[in-house]
């Protein structure tokens, strides 16, 4: 993939954007599992919710976004939908219990 320095048209980059939007798609892909192998290790709706992790974890994303040029505005609301998304999901495991 070339540098977006580097691209001669509007071809180079989007396919570029693809590649990398594939990639930020696995990597979703593999943070859902480790989302699912968190649920093995929490005992009640709480922990499921740990809503004092989501809120260190998001403060530390909205610093991460600063370091890389990103608005931590932005990237907080978009982690927060994934969080929620996920910590759904996984209530809906913990409530069916053991498969």
């Amino acid at each position: 993939m070339k540098p977006p320095e580097d691209c001669a048209n509007i071809e180079d980059v989007r396919k570029a954007i693809d590649n990398l939007d594939r990639e930020v798609l696995r990597l979703l892909g593999q943070r859902a599992r480790y989302v699912a192998a968190a649920a093995r290790f929490k005992t009640d709706q709480k922990g499921v919710r740990a809503p004092e992790r989501q809120k260190a974890m998001l403060a530390r994303r909205r610093g991460w976004a600063e370091e890389e040029d990103l608005d931590p505005n932005f990237v907080e609301e978009l982690y927060g939908r994934i969080v929620s998304h996920f910590v759904a999901r996984e209530l809906e495991r913990w409530q069916e219990g053991p498969a």
